[in-house]
């Protein structure tokens, strides 16, 4: 197996990239990992790391990139928006093509936020009507991002906490820091800046709306549960059902794209969970 390192280019920005490959030096399948926002790429970096190994020995090149603003890409988190991670992934898909010109097919995969920009990307890849290596291929969503709302409300209170043990006591109230936001100003959650252009248009409630997907390859929706006793989500069984050939499992894994006690070298259970799909798919290899 064999890892390289190297940037690829979207405008004038430098996005850093690994691509993973298994011993076929012609593979035809290949996979593009996208990563969730913030400390949530850093908690889950192995796990996206042992999975993307995991496959290139089955067959199948992945690349993994850091979205712009993120990692070691260039550019600044408040300048991303939406629109700048769609066009980060459409390089990046681009950028394995070229490394890789035996590439019939690309697949997408990815965590939280990152999963529903892969989601959002296939559709509107699918809603163009042109030729594109997505038609076909598989789409792994793990535990997306439906409602940004709520997503980045929750990203909000971690700058409340950050308040509290830095002053003892909240300073700026969440509705405040939204303000502030929306005035053009940033907000900072773990050292990632939240601006405008990022909170206008990932912060909705319809981020991944359980409308009918036009993403003509499999799809698979993993829920990431912390044990078995934790209740079906009925939102993300709704998602899955909105994909003409979409699948819905439950994963049993600890909530590793947060801080938490154990380490996470990868994840077993969500590993398998997603290779067997992939595997009984036939949409890998």
């Amino acid at each position: 197996m064999s890892e390289e390192a190297f940037f690829f280019s979207r405008g004038n920005q430098q996005l850093f990239a690994i691509l993973h490959r298994g011993a076929n030096a012609a593979p035809r399948a290949g996979l593009v990992m996208c990563h969730p926002f913030g400390e949530e790429k850093l908690w889950s970096h192995r796990v996206f790391v042992s999975f993307a190994r995991a496959l290139a020995a089955r067959g199948t090149a992945v690349l993994r990139f850091d979205f712009m603003g993120a990692g070691d890409s260039t550019g600044a988190t408040p300048d991303t928006s939406l629109e700048t991670h769609l066009a980060d992934l459409e390089a990046a898909i681009a950028a394995l093509r070229e490394r890789l010109p035996s590439i019939e097919r690309v697949g997408l995969a990815g965590l939280r936020l990152g999963a529903s920009i892969a989601a959002l990307y296939a559709e509107r890849v699918a809603a163009s009507g042109a030729a594109s290596p997505l038609e076909g291929a598989p789409l792994v969503l793990w535990d997306p991002v439906l409602d940004g709302e709520s997503h980045f409300q929750e990203l909000l209170r971690t700058n409340l906490s950050t308040q509290l043990a830095v002053y003892g006591k909240v300073q700026e109230t969440r509705e405040v820091l939204q303000e502030q936001i929306r005035a053009g100003g940033t907000v900072n959650v773990d050292g990632y800046e939240i601006g405008p252009s990022l909170f206008s248009t990932c912060a909705r409630a319809d981020l991944l709306a359980a409308d009918a997907k036009r993403h003509g390859g499999r799809a698979l929706v993993v829920q990431i549960v912390a044990n078995e006793k934790q209740n079906a989500r009925e939102d993300l069984q709704a998602l899955a059902r909105t994909y003409a050939s979409g699948e819905s499992l439950r994963a049993i894994e600890q909530p590793f794209w947060r801080e938490i006690k154990p380490f996470y070298g990868r994840a077993p259970n969500l590993q398998q969970t997603t290779l067997d799909w992939l595997e009984r798919s036939s949409v890998i290899g």
